[in-house]
């Protein structure tokens, strides 16, 4: 590895709220505060271009960790800036990281910033647009975000909570290898009919992808006792494997990410991490580096 190949670093698999999650005392978080090892971060990924440009797409307030995970992941130094940001959506742990751009940390300006208009109107309501030269990005439209990075970057659109902002995926297009950053949506029957494919396939096959990062948020309906988790959706990891089944020759590499605290295939030791791996599907894992 090393400069002069597209490389993409998963920075966290976490949900918004990471591992530990703040007013937790569940034992994944418990233990995690005791054992810095077992933290995990909100989700986001950085992409070094053949040029060594670096690109990071999510902005969580763990950007102090996530910087120093990429560092060290692609042996750079320490300190390392991010060339560019591009954003999935708006919810807090996707965009909580911004205001590290601006004078009370780097001190940066005219970053570019890729997003959907709704999303950046959202950054600028909220007075996180400062450190950055905002450009909005239609879905479906391939572009490089710099000048001889050597990858491309496509939105592709999917449903979820849009309350205050649409919400997409994106594809990072490199010159060997493509992969599909899906943290969030709501469910599958939603995505599918939007994109009018008839399977998780289908529609992977469609673009063109051999890697897929998918939202991995819950296992099952009954981690969150007391919360309606209808109210909270997302696809869980049991329906996503029940649609999938094993994984047979020609498929993409699937690997979960955006997942809570309270998921238990968390635990590399655990039934539903092995599950999810006896059926040729993998579960993130944070300083992972995917050549492209």
């Amino acid at each position: 590895m090393g400069v002069g190949s597209v490389e993409l670093v998963i920075l966290g698999v976490a949900q918004d709220g990471g591992v530990p999650q703040a007013g937790c005392s569940c034992h994944r978080c418990v233990a995690a505060l005791a054992d810095p090892s077992l933290r995990r971060h909100p989700v986001a990924c950085g992409v070094r271009g053949v040029d060594g440009s670096l690109h990071l797409i999510e902005a969580s307030r763990a950007l102090p960790d996530h910087l120093a995970i990429w560092s060290s992941a692609l042996g750079m130094d320490a300190g390392i800036r991010p060339d560019t940001v591009c954003l999935t959506h708006a919810h807090l742990g996707h965009i909580d990281g911004l205001g590290q751009f601006g004078t009370e940390a780097m001190g940066v300006g005219g970053v570019p910033l890729f997003a959907s208009s709704s999303v950046i109107g959202a950054i600028e309501r909220r007075g996180l647009a400062t450190p950055f030269e905002c450009r909005a990005v239609e879905p479906g439209v391939e572009f490089r975000p710099s000048e001889g990075c050597g990858f491309e970057y496509a939105l592709v659109p999917v449903p979820h909570r849009d309350d205050e902002t649409d919400t997409h995926a994106v594809v990072i297009r490199g010159p060997d290898a493509s992969v599909l950053f899906l943290p969030d949506h709501d469910d599958w029957s939603q995505t599918l009919e939007m994109h009018e494919a008839d399977g998780i396939r289908e529609w992977l096959s469609r673009l063109g992808v051999g890697i897929a990062l998918l939202d991995g948020t819950f296992w099952d309906a009954s981690e969150l006792p007391g919360r309606e988790i209808s109210q909270i959706p997302h696809p869980m990891i049991t329906v996503t494997l029940e649609r999938l089944g094993e994984r047979r020759q020609g498929d993409p590499e699937i690997l979960f990410v955006h997942m809570n605290h309270s998921n238990p295939a968390l635990d590399e030791a655990s039934e539903e991490a092995d599950r999810v791996e006896a059926l040729g599907w993998s579960v993130a894992e944070q300083s992972s580096v995917l050549r492209l």
